[in-house]
């Protein structure tokens, strides 16, 4: 394993591995998040936090060492495979599609809110054929113009956080409902927040060669993209709170939109919404080179029919994007972002059960703390995808039912 390890150092290195991580982190989970945490543990949300920072860090290492013995599209899904056999792949592939298809329709479904709150679902359908048709001629956000979108998000939230402390917020209600002082909603919050990390993938498993970068470079911009997200999100919370409260910020369905209006600065909330709903395009763009990394492994192993693979003039897998943007459309459309973001979140934390387990056998022979990482991992990933509510996992329960059966059916293949 050191060796593998050591070959990576290999790969070029640069400064485009922080932004490639969080510009992906910060997103839906962020704008969005703090509220059903908020609605799960109440005042204990910080705890909440510091554990779903915990297993995003031994999923991150997980996936991290993967996609060094198993390089190319769907690194850890490869390593399940071949180290657990193929229904447990089956279970966590269609698990982590399913879920990308919910992140999608979450973050599709927020653009909306904010971009165009009384049309919603129209315009998180447009955000997405739009998407679709970008990734498709090849569109990938990098570099210098990823920077400008992880400016353009954090001085977006910048602006409410400094709007929310310059302002007095304006005394609770006496008859405003108070939120059960109990800690037994952290990992209720823990489970919705694994969701506010997501997007660690695209530095720890890249699909593609160009986005693989030196060991070193892939561990530093890892480990700083999670620390910045928790700083970011502990902030943003912090000021929804003292804006709000605990009792109104669990309530809120758009956070982000209303505290400016409980601040008096409800003329800053056209800008402030149009600024969060382009900051979060490109995190739509990148959950679908997620989905499509995966998909295309199994494609790859026949479990996916082989057509969903063809390729348009630029390279990318064009009936791939199109089927996981109708797929996100329709969620969008039907569900709430809410409620879309609670199966995203459980379905992500069965994939990552897998995930963690596959990288326990992988590091089986290495008493190191990577090794031990993956048991931590896999054990919180189970306590919060059972702490979830129950729509989200009897939702997740037909996924990873109806998945294998499918994918076995389609490939003709049990074993």
């Amino acid at each position: 394993m050191a060796q593998q390890v050591e070959s990576s150092d290999r790969l070029a290195s640069g400064a485009g591995a922080l932004p490639l991580a969080l510009g992906g982190m910060l997103g839906v989970g962020v704008f969005v998040g703090p509220a059903p945490a908020a609605a799960a543990a109440g005042p204990w949300l910080p705890f909440g936090m510091l554990v779903a920072l915990v297993a995003v860090a031994c999923s991150a290492s997980a996936t991290a060492h993967q996609s060094v013995v198993y390089p190319g599209p769907g690194a850890a899904y490869a390593c399940v495979r071949a180290r657990m056999g193929v229904l447990p792949s089956r279970i966590g592939a269609s698990a982590y599609l399913a879920g990308q298809v919910a992140a999608m329709a979450a973050i599709a479904r927020v653009v909306g809110e904010f971009f165009l709150p009384a049309a919603a679902p129209q315009v998180a359908s447009l955000a997405l054929v739009l998407v679709v048709l970008s990734a498709t001629v090849g569109l990938r956000i990098r570099g210098g113009a990823a920077w400008i979108w992880l400016t353009l998000t954090v001085a977006v939230l910048g602006l409410v956080v400094v709007t929310c402390f310059a302002i007095e917020p304006v005394p609770p209600i006496p008859s405003e409902p108070r939120l059960a002082d109990s800690a037994v909603g952290i990992p209720g919050a823990a489970g919705v927040l694994f969701f506010a990390f997501l997007g660690f993938e695209r530095l720890t498993m890249p699909a593609v060669e160009q986005d693989r970068y030196t060991w070193s470079a892939m561990k530093r911009g890892t480990v700083v993209s999670l620390v910045a997200l928790a700083v970011v999100l502990s902030v943003v919370t912090a000021a929804l709170v003292y804006q709000l409260g605990w009792s109104r910020l669990a309530l809120s369905p758009t956070p982000i939109r209303e505290v400016l209006t409980a601040a008096a600065a409800a003329d800053l909330a056209p800008l402030v919404g149009v600024g969060a709903a382009v900051a979060l395009l490109p995190v739509l763009l990148g959950a679908l080179e997620s989905f499509r990394s995966t998909a295309l492994a199994l494609v790859l192993d026949r479990d996916l029919p082989r057509v969903l693979g063809r390729t348009s003039s630029a390279g990318t897998p064009y009936l791939l994007d199109v089927t996981a943007g109708v797929a996100a459309a329709v969620v969008a459309i039907l569900v709430e972002p809410v409620p879309a973001m609670a199966v995203a979140s459980c379905c992500l934390l069965v994939y990552y059960a897998f995930v963690n387990a596959g990288s326990r056998l992988l590091l089986a022979e290495d008493h190191t703390w990577p090794m031990r990482a993956a048991c931590l991992g896999m054990g919180l990933s189970v306590v919060l995808a059972m702490s979830m509510p129950i729509s989200a996992m009897l939702a997740t329960l037909v996924v990873v039912v109806i998945g294998p059966l499918a994918t076995g059916g389609l490939s003709r293949r049990w074993s």
